[in-house]
């Protein structure tokens, strides 16, 4: 029996809003879950397993029409669907209007309930979200009925207010996989026991690493599943390590060239670290309106020599903190204050 897992598609949402790309990324997130359908088509799983947040709010009725057809095109096989803390259910949502085809599920309580599937030997059991947040473990104490079948768990969260759970526990409970949804990253819960799909695609440019969906088939064995990478888009954060003689120049050519370096899907979180002149300032804007630059930070500090400082403000309360301070034991906090210190008293911003 084969199954496709996906979780955290976020239909509807527009990433790095207020930059020219916004609009290509926001089709992007339709394209790359119409490929994950393509490969539905192409390798005819019987289960495909959408665990959470498939739209990024309250779904329109628009996109559930199209969502539907999309998954209209495989009518062989079922889909098994929870809505999650960004597209929770409420009286009235599309979600439970009668528009979905033949061969989807929509778990509509958000108490546990089973979808059995004799032919395959197979019982799936899962819980759809009515408000933003869970603070109750709902999935630690669920125990499948018919412990003969293979069982299996779609699951929605895994923070204090999503719904924490132990996979652990919930696998010695007699469940034989649990498909999970809620954090971006994607990875093993327990090997070949229990996954976090992790998103799609990225949705901000804190979602880094790697994403897409997992593909394995169940036997007499267990589960045999593996990840599979989709590259419409992928954040990247790259840091500049500056000094006292950086400059502008020098930050905008290391800019340009990973630009130029790094396949196109590429985008980038850029943070300049270190120490700078202190009478000098980087203009980063200039750097933020490149192609493909999501932001960049300057988090440098700068590189003062107290010991010039002292004797040009030996007499003045500035030479008189910078004194103060080297009195006292030495370490990073106290390195810390006598720098944001002399940023204060020299009128720059700590």
């Amino acid at each position: 029996m084969k199954f496709i897992h996906i979780a955290d598609v976020h239909l509807g949402v527009k990433p790095d809003q207020g930059k020219p790309w916004s609009e290509q990324r926001a089709r992007q997130i339709w394209d790359s879950f119409a490929d994950v359908i393509g490969v539905a088509k192409r390798e005819k799983p019987e289960f495909l397993f959408v665990t959470g947040d498939l739209f990024h709010a309250q779904p329109l009725k628009k996109e559930v029409r199209e969502v539907s057809r999309l998954f209209g095109e495989i009518p062989d096989t079922q889909v098994l669907l929870i809505a999650g803390n960004h597209d929770y259910l409420r009286e009235k949502s599309y979600y439970l209007a009668d528009l979905w085809p033949d061969n989807v599920t929509v778990f509509k309580k958000e108490e546990a309930e089973a979808v059995d599937f004799p032919e395959y030997n197979t019982t799936v059991y899962g819980l759809s979200y009515w408000h933003r947040e869970i603070r109750d473990r709902r999935y630690d104490d669920l125990r499948p009925v018919n412990r003969s079948r293979c069982n299996i768990l779609l699951a929605h969260g895994g923070d204090e207010r999503h719904i924490a759970f132990s996979a652990e526990r919930i696998l010695q409970n007699g469940f034989d996989y649990i498909a999970a949804g809620h954090i971006h990253r994607s990875g093993w819960l327990m090997p070949h026991k229990a996954v976090m799909a992790g998103s799609l695609e990225p949705t901000d440019c804190n979602d880094t690493g790697p994403h897409g969906y997992w593909m394995g088939t169940f036997g007499a064995a267990g589960a045999d599943v593996y990840f599979y990478p989709l590259r419409h888009c992928e954040y990247c954060h790259e840091m500049y390590q500056a000094d006292r003689n950086t400059t502008d120049r020098m930050l905008w050519d290391w800019a340009k060239e990973l630009l130029e370096q790094r396949p196109e899907y590429q985008y980038f979180r850029l943070y300049i670290k270190g120490k700078k002149d202190p009478e000098y300032s980087f203009d980063v804007q200039e750097i933020g309106k490149l192609d493909r630059i999501v932001d960049i930070t300057d988090q440098t500090v700068p590189d003062y020599d107290y010991e010039k400082l002292l004797e040009e403000h030996a007499d003045s309360i500035l030479g008189e903190y910078i004194r103060s301070m080297r009195k006292k034991e030495p370490g990073v906090c106290t390195a810390k204050a006598l720098e944001y210190g002399v940023n204060a008293l020299l009128g720059y911003d700590c």
